[in-house]
């Protein structure tokens, strides 16, 4: 799951442009056949992990949460709880109450885009309908699968 929501994190910030981060969700997302909800499900991944600034150009360096922690500490988590998967990522999005934690625009627009809005709001109360969606909409962009270029792949030992 880990490694998914890193794709998927790094696949929702990707050139995104400040005046329309929930079109630029919707431009990354449709094109692999994904809809609002399953967008706004997958959004929620960042219920787990951090980002580093010094990677990503996104996050503070370190902060009151991320100082210990499995790995080298430091980067700028979404939850307090950054290595447990709950729905305390749109809770902290919808109440924006904590400085340390991370909001990027595609955050933000889970509650400012009327249609995604719907679904954050849904899943900020209740956690159960977000694990079920979440699973629905992970098992599809798995599914999805990886084009390889070569066809055949490559090796690191290459």
């Amino acid at each position: 799951m880990i490694a998914n929501s890193s794709i998927m994190c790094c696949l929702c910030f990707l050139d995104a442009g400040p005046s329309a981060p929930a079109d630029h969700l919707r431009l990354v997302f449709y094109r692999m056949g994904l809809d609002d909800k399953e967008i706004v499900a997958l959004s929620g991944a960042h219920t787990l992990g951090r980002s580093r600034p010094e990677r990503s150009g996104w996050g503070k360096p370190e902060t009151k949460y991320t100082k210990n922690g499995p790995g080298a500490p430091g980067g700028q988590s979404w939850t307090a709880e950054w290595l447990k998967f709950d729905n305390s990522y749109f809770k902290e999005i919808k109440e924006k109450r904590d400085q340390d934690l991370l909001v990027l625009p595609t955050d933000a627009a889970l509650f400012e885009d009327p249609a995604f809005k719907v679904y954050a709001e849904k899943y900020a109360a209740d956690e159960e309908a977000f694990f079920k969606d979440y699973a629905e909409a992970h098992a599809k962009l798995s599914s999805l699968g990886a084009k390889f270029d070569p066809a055949e792949g490559f090796s690191l030992d290459d």
